[in-house]
């Protein structure tokens, strides 16, 4: 794949605002709906599935639904998740998703946004970075949060 079909993957990330998202509830098909199209250059690797949604509420973390409808913030953690569960292990996502500061769902929502969107920016600039300084800086960031994890686990 070549530099600018990656930047205009990339571009096709970015994340409904919040005010974007809908505050009434959504079904299960139209959860999957409505996160096939946020992605649209990546929709076909996501595979988003309800079992995986099923599974993603077992394991704790995205809300519950209640009575069958997934609220906004159900949304906005799936959401997260579609972009971070390829690289971030689900121990660790559920300490970014719910982290013990209390902070809400929609303030973790659009911090996760700014960054993506800052974070989509500075690549677009690294016009004579080779793919081996990106894969080096999200190692190192990646053993971070290996690291981070590691240090609160509860023993």
């Amino acid at each position: 794949m070549e530099r600018e079909e990656i930047i205009r993957s990339l571009e096709g990330l970015r994340l409904p605002e919040w005010e974007q998202l809908p505050d009434f509830g959504l079904y299960m098909d139209q959860l999957v709906t409505f996160v096939g199209r946020s992605f649209p250059g990546i929709s076909g690797r996501l595979d988003l599935t309800p079992s995986m949604i099923n599974n993603y509420v077992k394991a704790g973390l995205i809300e519950k639904p209640s009575g069958k409808k997934y609220s906004r913030n159900a949304l906005a953690q799936l959401l997260m998740i579609c972009l971070l569960k390829l690289t971030t292990p689900q121990n660790i996502l559920r300490r970014l998703l719910h982290p013990e500061d209390g902070t809400e769902t929609k303030t973790m929502y659009q911090t996760f946004r700014a960054t993506q969107e800052r974070m989509g920016a500075e690549i677009s600039r690294m016009k004579d970075s080779s793919a081996l300084v990106c894969a080096m800086e999200s190692s190192f960031l990646q053993l971070a949060l290996r690291l981070w994890d590691d240090s609160g686990e509860k023993k």
